[in-house]
């Protein structure tokens, strides 16, 4: 038996040992004598010899991929090529390759002035001829040779003749046809061109008879093309980035350019970039190397040349159509605002005025009047960075921003100013969102008054005004010292105050966040000569800039500007080019609105003796010169404060307790917390009164819902945020809320959403409801006050539906007159049921706030219960009464129901907190606020009518004053060769053509009767809601 100790191993291997090795066992025999030893191997075992990937069958069995070497000798040729930035020394610079756009923006006049000389013939300006059979250009009574070029094929001529034999098998190039002044659109199908299917474009020896029209959509792709730069005689004007210009190609670079994108393809990613918002420079470079090729890995990454040559390109084509390259010092002498696409409709002098607009009578200057709507959009911020290079704008104030230098200068002053304070309570929200920015900037620290300030006076630095109307979410604090501030505005920008009539308006839906008394003083609606805008057309505008803010959050300064000036520059230029429906839209529920609000003001005046209306209209007038005067559109109260008072008082008590160091959270406010709800309650309610009231809900109007919607969600968002501070134990109820919903049910709208205020939580203390100490309460007050006023409201209404009441039964007869004044009672009814509505849901809160406590103090309100002593039930049946003592001789049978006099009791809501004693001194209140809203109403919608009227002609007047201006500049260059001055004058005259053609489109669509265009509305538009009530009796009358 052998020793384990001899059954060893011959030797070791490691995983990089290649040797063969075996085991067996060794023997070791010895002499009889001890003097001799022999060792003998027994069991010999091989081991396998271990396969490597070497060793298998493989071409690629001994390559090694990136083989490894002296890592120095990397470090080494890599610092002689490009130099690294080490510890005490400067990085060697190369201008084109760091900051390509500085070398470039020296040259933006002349890319400029290349861009148009392809508007005109260029090369072949003296002999305009074809390429291939030598026809010339000729337009004479003896007969016409056209001439035309392809943009796929090159920039050289063609003959009709020669262009439909070279385009019979590449049908989808595009074509323009020169018609002696500049280049039209054309196409091969009109040219008679017909593509023959299933032979590749070649003839068919028994083809269709018919032809069809096809739409063909193309992809763009990438190309490897291999040039040689012209240094012949007939460039020796034209460099090397003047031949790439000339021939359609955009260089990426100023410096020996490797990059290049056609005309073509900019034009298009500019197109869809404008349009959606949501395409990048990334994105475009990506789709044209994987749109055909995605396997041409040779492409590379074009990202950031492409980036460079559609900034550019947006920019020169927006400078382009502003005209700045027509002017006599060219692109680089344009002025602060020069590049920016105007609006067609609004008033400038000189432009779209007439004459001697000056002179009009004063009652009509409203027609004159500027409205402009003011707001700032926090969601278009950018990010810091401590390194970012000095990357201005290509054009620093030239189009829709302010020059950042002069800006930021004048911002150096108020450095310590506060933001806009404001009595909306949605501040507390709006602070969150302005200071809670870190890395991120915008206009500033929060939207202040030096911000705002600058930005609105640039804007209304090129008008020439005799009335402004400013609307703006916080124009009740904003236009406070509004004189001493422009007196410390930059020269530049300070308005001449004196010079016109200044008025600033709440927007009418954010009026609704604001205080009843600021909101009532403030309204857009009282305010003479603004229509029925509404003030809210900036937010529209968000609307459409939004979707941008994602994409440009991380841009340089620079480029973010010029990417959101090409996308403003978009949206105004297609808001113009739609002014010939948009305004005819308008004009047609003008009209209707109109003749529907002035019958129902002339039934409200049948109501009121002609001594009272001249002391309300004296009222009215009295209170627009001076504001401080009673307001004749709201309710005088006695012994009960508004809702603003208390939450003023809240506010103050707030802040004594935080001054104290005894507030839960400092620097918040709780009071507007809970305001915020109640008014985001209020405007759940008023979108739940427009969808289920009387009057029809057309498409305007579902519009405006859709956008109400669209905002309240932002602001409900908002309030969840500070919810989470103010009620830490909202977030559970909410999320029960949605596991018991019905995941199958579409979500809740914006008007259904519960809020899960303090009072919706579940009974007890303040920890137990989930909210801070002292919220309970503080939501009592207020609701206290809500309930106050609502009653005061409702009792107010019930008086003017009672006047009408009475007013019909002893002045109405027939049944037109009858259903005129039950139209005008029905919507005295709506506001009453708004008013009864809101008390409700704040005795609701309070009885789960309190209990017994505040059920004994505010009443259930029963439907029973809102009426005055013999309303409704005893009106009607004296108006039934009458109507059956004209229809026969004896009187009519009293109704089953009505109870007797002696058994009618008075309903609790006319002894509660806030009502008036004298009876007819409440009656004659009521009467008043309905009919001078009533009034407002009026005035608003035929000032509509007649300001849509006059922005018609001021648009036709703006195109006639640009095709002027355009012919005007055809020659204004003269520092430019030959062929870019024919360039810039063909341009300027397809420009002009543009102008006429678009007035006389607009102008011929504006003559037809109201009747034809309604029409289109409903049968072509599929407008079947627009609301024209009784079209054959209302298109009958004169307008």
């Amino acid at each position: 038996m052998r020793p384990q100790d001899y059954d060893l191993a011959v030797g070791y291997d490691d995983d990089d040992d290649d040797e063969v090795v075996a085991t067996y066992d060794r023997g070791v025999y010895f002499s009889s004598d001890g003097r001799r030893r022999q060792e003998e191997m027994l069991n010999v075992s091989h081991k396998k010899r271990r396969v490597q990937p070497k060793d298998l069958t493989d071409s690629y069995a001994e390559w090694i991929p990136v083989p490894s070497g002296a890592y120095e000798d990397i470090v080494e040729r890599d610092s002689q090529s490009n130099p690294i930035n080490r510890v005490g020394t400067k990085r060697r610079e190369y201008a084109s390759s760091d900051d390509p756009m500085s070398q470039w923006r020296p040259l933006k006049g002349l890319f400029g002035d290349e861009l148009l000389h392809h508007d005109g013939l260029g090369d072949h300006l003296d002999h305009p001829a074809c390429a291939f059979c030598e026809k010339e250009y000729s337009a004479t009574l003896n007969g016409i040779t056209r001439i035309f070029q392809c943009g796929d094929c090159g920039q050289f001529l063609q003959c009709k003749d020669c262009c439909l034999s070279r385009h019979a098998l590449m049908p989808l190039h595009t074509l323009q046809e020169w018609n002696g002044d500049f280049w039209a659109k054309a196409s091969l199908a009109a040219l008679g061109l017909v593509y023959q299917l299933g032979h590749g474009g070649f003839p068919c020896v028994y083809p269709d008879e018919r032809v069809r029209k096809l739409t063909i959509i193309e992809a763009l792709i990438i190309h490897d093309v291999r040039v040689r730069y012209c240094k012949c005689d007939k460039s020796d004007e034209a460099d090397n980035l003047a031949q790439l210009l000339r021939n359609a190609w955009y260089p990426a670079t100023v410096t020996d350019p490797g990059t290049c994108a056609t005309f073509k393809t900019l034009d298009a990613f500019r197109h869809y970039n404008v349009e959606r918002a949501r395409l990048r420079a990334c994105d475009g470079a990506d789709d044209r190397c994987n749109s055909i090729h995605g396997d041409d890995l040779a492409a590379g990454d074009r990202y950031k040349a492409f980036q460079r040559m559609a900034r550019q390109w947006g920019f020169l084509k927006r400078v382009q159509r502003a005209g700045c390259a027509h002017n006599a010092g060219g692109v680089d002498a344009t002025e602060q605002g020069g590049a920016a696409v105007v609006c067609w409709t609004c008033p400038y002098d000189g432009r779209n005025l007439p004459p001697d607009w000056r002179d009009v009578d004063p009652q009509y200057r409203f027609l004159y009047m500027l409205l402009l709507a003011v707001d700032a959009n926090f969601k278009l911020k950018n990010r810091m960075r401590p390194n970012e290079i000095d990357d201005p704008s290509l054009g620093p104030g030239w189009g829709y921003w302010v020059e950042p230098r002069r800006y930021k200068r004048h911002l150096k002053n108020y450095i310590a100013e506060k933001d806009a304070s404001t009595c909306i309570a949605f501040a507390a929200l709006l602070q969150k969102d302005t200071r809670l920015t870190t890395g991120l900037r915008a206009s500033g620290k929060g939207e202040r008054y030096a911000n705002m300030d600058y930005i609105v006076m640039s804007a209304l630095a090129g008008f020439t005004l005799m009335l402004l109307t400013i609307s703006y979410d916080i124009a009740c604090q904003w236009q406070k010292n509004m004189k001493e501030r422009n007196a410390k505005m930059p020269e530049s920008v300070r308005l001449p105050l004196e010079s016109f009539t200044f008025q600033c308006a709440l927007p009418v839906w954010h009026a609704a966040s604001h205080e009843e008394d600021c909101k009532d003083a403030n309204s857009l609606s009282f305010k003479p000569g603004v229509g029925k805008s509404d003030g809210e057309g900036v937010e529209r505008v968000w609307s459409v800039m939004n979707p941008a803010a994602y994409h440009t959050k991380d841009a340089g300064r620079g480029q973010r500007a010029d990417t959101l000036e090409d996308k403003i520059d978009s949206h105004n230029y297609l808001k113009n080019i739609g002014q010939g429906e948009a305004l005819q839209r308008k004009l047609i529920v003008a009209i209707a609105e109109r003749d529907r609000q002035v019958e129902g003001f002339r039934e409200v005046m049948r109501t009121v003796k002609k001594e009272v209306k001249k002391e309300w209209k004296t009222m009215i007038d009295e209170w627009l010169k001076d504001p401080s005067k009673p307001n004749p559109y709201t309710l005088s109260r006695k012994d009960c404060p508004s809702e603003a008072q208390v939450r003023v008082e809240c506010q103050k008590e707030e802040d004594e307790t935080m001054a104290g160091a005894t507030a839960e959270i400092r620097g918040r406010s709780a009071t507007a917390f809970v305001a915020a709800g109640l008014q985001i309650e209020q405007a759940q309610r008023r979108i739940v009164s427009e969808l289920s009231g009387r009057v029809l809900v057309t498409a305007d109007r579902e519009s405006k819902i859709i956008e109400w919607r669209r905002t309240l969600l932002g602001k409900i968002r908002k309030f969840r945020t500070l919810q989470a501070t103010y009620m830490p134990g909202a977030a559970a109820a909410i999320a029960m809320a949605e596991e018991a919903r019905d995941g199958d049910e579409a979500p809740p709208k914006a008007e259904h959403i519960k809020l899960f205020m303090p009072s919706e939580m579940a009974p007890g203390r303040d920890a137990l409801r989930g909210c801070l100490s002292g919220l309970l309460a503080l939501e009592s007050k207020l609701r206290v006050a809500q309930c106050t006023n609502a009653l005061v409201t409702l009792r107010s209404r019930l008086h003017a539906k009672r006047h009408l009441i009475m007013f019909r039964n002893d002045n109405l007869a027939g049944q037109n007159l009858a259903t005129k004044g039950a139209t005008l009672i029905g919507q005295v009814g709506e506001r009453v049921e708004a008013a009864a509505e809101k008390y409700r849901v704040g005795r609701k809160a309070l009885v789960a706030l309190e209990g017994d406590t505040a059920a004994a103090k505010f009443r259930e309100l029963r439907p029973e219960d809102v009426q005055l002593d013999g309303d409704a039930g005893e009106s009607d049946a004296a108006a039934r009464a009458k109507l059956a003592m004209v229809s026969s001789g004896r009187g009519a049978r009293a109704p089953r129901n009505a109870p007797g006099t002696s058994r009618r009791m008075m309903s609790w809501i006319w002894t509660a907190p806030g009502a008036l004693d004298d009876e007819e001194q409440a009656l004659h209140e009521s009467v008043r606020v309905e009919w001078t809203r009533a009034l407002a109403r009026k005035m608003r919608w035929e000032e509509e009518v007649k300001t849509l009227r006059e922005e018609m002609c001021r648009v036709l007047r703006y195109l006639g004053w640009q095709s002027q201006w355009w012919r005007d500049h055809v020659d204004e260059r003269s520092d430019v060769s030959q062929e870019v001055a024919a360039g810039i004058r063909a341009y300027a005259l397809k420009q002009a053509d543009l102008h006429d053609r678009l007035a006389a489109f607009f102008e011929k669509k504006w003559r037809v009767s109201i009747l034809d265009a309604a029409r289109h509305l409903v049968a072509v538009e599929n407008m079947a809601e627009v609301e024209v009530p009784d079209l054959a009796h209302f298109f009958s009358q004169p307008r």
